[in-house]
């Protein structure tokens, strides 16, 4: 049957978005078409570039959302602006006696990843602070902090995602010279049983194998509520096995969370023979991929197949390219209730399976598939 994932680089001049999927660029201007070619999301990327200023680093980024926050004011804007209230930071603050020259050099000390997995995490805090009308007070509560993690955990977000989440608040704290918060009792309890929980290997998983595909997909009709829901796990689980994508990509931690790695529709190009799926930069530096899915023999599980009929059936507009028929977007928990469910009426143990399973199961995952477009 041949590979049907593929992984290529986009050229430098692609457009790069690395706050996509908290909304950031997605309103206003064209978005891209479901049926536009390569050269078109690329001639729109030298419009954006013609039309908007340069994005700040993930760094400067964090630092400007800071900066809007009680007490903060002293921050500066960017390396080269704002920094005459830098003057009033006392000579005993952790920043030490040249406050910019210090902040310059934790730029450099970290990956820029890091900083932008920072920056979503106190966005986050913020979104959350606000949605429970909690008080804008630095230093944070410890109850804040407290009410934040449990509320990420019932959420079912990543152990890994809410540990540097936690682990960002606790450093931007400590950079303002303000206590650390991760300290407290009950907090270092809630991350040591996190931690605990990453250590479980995905090897230990039992792989989704074409077989196991198989069964899935033919238990949808049984467990899934309506026929549209059919169509929509059928593409999930195609895809999710062809193109070996992460499960951040594909469907959404929570409804109100902002996620970057997301794929939303206008990331997905569709035609007769292939579907390519644009990939958010957030775990690549600022250099975009794509992943071509081909169509094969075997329409059952084929993922062109199955995107092109859950396409016909989905609510028109953008959004999160999968979503249910209300549109709101398929979540962590939606993902797992299904598969588990398809996996039990199968015959299946689903406590042997997660959600690395279909990466796990995909032989092709041990390929390096990355190629300049050209070739």
């Amino acid at each position: 049957m041949g590979r049907l994932g593929t992984v290529s680089h986009l050229p430098d001049n692609a457009p790069a978005d690395p706050w996509a999927g908290s909304g950031a660029g997605r309103t206003g201007g064209s978005p891209h078409g479901p049926t536009g070619t390569g050269s078109d999301r690329v001639a729109d990327g030298h419009r954006r570039k013609a039309e908007l200023p340069a994005a700040p680093s993930p760094f400067w980024a964090l630092l400007a959302l800071l900066r809007r926050e009680p007490g903060m004011g002293w921050l500066p804007c960017g390396p080269d602006g704002c920094t005459d209230k830098l003057s009033q930071v006392p000579e005993n603050h952790s920043l030490g006696p040249c406050p910019l020259k210090a902040l310059l050099l934790l730029e450099d000390s970290r990956e820029s990843h890091l900083w932008q997995v920072y920056h979503e995490g106190l966005k986050n805090f913020l979104s959350f602070r606000e949605g429970m009308a909690l008080s804008a007070i630095w230093p944070i509560p410890v109850e804040q902090i407290r009410e934040f993690l449990v509320a990420m955990e019932s959420q079912d977000l990543p152990p890994t995602k809410i540990i540097t989440y936690m682990e960002g608040l606790s450093f931007i704290s400590k950079m303002v010279d303000h206590p650390d918060p991760l300290p407290d009792p009950f907090i270092g309890f809630m991350m040591s049983r996190l931690k605990r929980r990453t250590r479980r290997s995905n090897d230990e998983y039992s792989p989704v194998t074409i077989e196991v595909l198989r069964s899935l997909l033919g238990t949808l009709e049984s467990v899934c509520r309506s026929p549209y829901e059919c169509m929509l796990f059928r593409a999930i689980f195609t895809v999710a096995f062809f193109g070996v994508l992460r499960i951040e990509e594909m469907v959404a931690n929570h409804q109100n969370m902002a996620q970057p790695e997301l794929l939303y529709r206008s990331d997905l190009q569709l035609t007769e023979v292939s579907a390519c799926l644009f990939l958010h930069p957030a775990h690549m530096g600022q250099q975009r991929y794509f992943i071509q899915l081909r169509l094969c023999k075997e329409m059952w599980v084929c993922p062109v197949e199955a995107l092109r009929i859950y396409l016909a059936a989905r609510p028109r507009g953008e959004g999160p390219l999968f979503v249910h028929s209300n549109s709101m977007a398929v979540t962590k928990r939606d993902f797992l209730t299904v598969f588990c469910r398809g996996l039990r009426f199968a015959g299946l143990p689903p406590n042997q399976y997660g959600v690395h399973s279909f990466w796990v199961g995909n032989p092709n995952r041990r390929i390096s598939w990355v190629f300049p477009q050209s070739v």
